[in-house]
């Protein structure tokens, strides 16, 4: 791939190399977005397309350069990330070691550090006197879900490039492109709400696959207060997987308000599925709601399951029916 075919963003980033290389902006980039939005992808073809010595489009992929940088053992690359939750100073004086020495080939150093924002405010301070004046023709690539843990003068210093996840259509339009057959990109682009990353995820994890339609199963089970014990007993076994089964419940809700209001649900292929629902998505929504806030506070998960299940074959929750029966 090369980053004039990076959906959505190609044509931005390939201005944005054309002035990196003619020294019009900041030597450092800060990609920012939610996860699987392709920021790392990117900082990563960029970083490679600076590297690259073949012909163009760039990067080539097959010239010595690219073939050390996707094996990663180009010399002049250095990837920071966090070994467990912070990068801390000692990991930024190493790196600030490693770009004083000369590069060995390509030019200039490639620094990559990924999770920017769990850098400590120390590690952000011995920072900011390498972003302010670099050694030698080094670039800086800092990714992170989101800015706000960087100290104000490391944003400043920064040119940002703000990642989205795509229209669930396009997602599902690069899955295809990857080889995923049409019916279950879109499957997984809706499931992925538009995030490549996630839904190529999701394509490798046939476990994901095969959890989302027990929670389904178990939420059409629900009917009364005598099937709650029945439709909860297929999910209270599965321990380790409470947050996922209640990030598929969030979804699920959603897309259920979209559909009973008559408006386009992320989950497009399962719109009828979605409109015959019997749990109204509100109330599924507000009950995902409570259960995160039930286990943090150390409720059991088969606990947390049968309340909000009771809550919601409660008619009287909120003073209108949450089980909206199909005749």
């Amino acid at each position: 791939m090369n980053i004039s075919e990076f959906t959505g963003y190609g044509d931005k980033m390939e201005q944005l190399m054309r002035s990196v290389q003619a020294g019009r902006i900041v030597h450092a980039l800060l990609f920012v977005g939610p996860r699987g939005s392709g920021k790392r992808t990117m900082a990563r073809l960029f970083a490679q397309a600076m590297l690259c010595k073949g012909r163009e489009p760039r990067p080539c992929g097959v010239c010595p350069a690219c073939k050390r940088f996707l094996a990663g053992s180009h010399p002049d690359v250095k990837t920071l990330r966090p070994e467990k939750k912070t990068i801390g100073v000692d990991d930024i004086r190493d790196l600030i070691d490693y770009l004083s020495l000369k590069p060995y080939e390509g030019g200039r150093h490639i620094a990559i550090i990924e999770q920017a924002d769990s850098m400590t405010p120390p590690a952000q301070n011995a920072l900011l006197k390498t972003l302010e004046n670099p050694d030698g023709a080094a670039m800086f690539f800092l990714i992170a879900e989101g800015d706000r843990g960087l100290l104000p003068t490391i944003r400043s210093r920064c040119q940002a490039v703000r990642f989205r996840d795509l229209p669930v259509e396009d997602c599902a339009a690069v899955l295809a492109r990857r080889g995923v057959a049409p019916e279950r990109a879109r499957m997984l682009a809706g499931m992925a709400q538009g995030s490549v990353g996630r839904a190529l995820e999701l394509d490798a994890d046939e476990r994901a696959m095969a959890l989302r339609e027990k929670v389904l199963e178990s939420l059409e089970t629900l009917r009364d207060a005598a099937s709650v014990s029945r439709a909860a007993a297929l999910l209270e076994d599965d321990k380790g997987a409470e947050g996922d089964i209640l990030d598929i419940m969030e979804l699920w809700a959603r897309d259920r308000m979209a559909a009973q209001a008559g408006a386009q649900p992320y989950q497009a292929g399962e719109y009828d599925r979605l409109v015959k629902g019997k749990i109204d998505g509100r109330a599924l929504l507000k009950g995902v709601v409570e259960a995160r806030k039930r286990l943090a506070s150390n409720v059991a998960w088969p606990g947390v399951l049968e309340n909000m299940y009771f809550d919601l074959i409660n008619k009287e929750n909120s003073g209108r029916t949450t089980l909206s029966w199909q005749r």
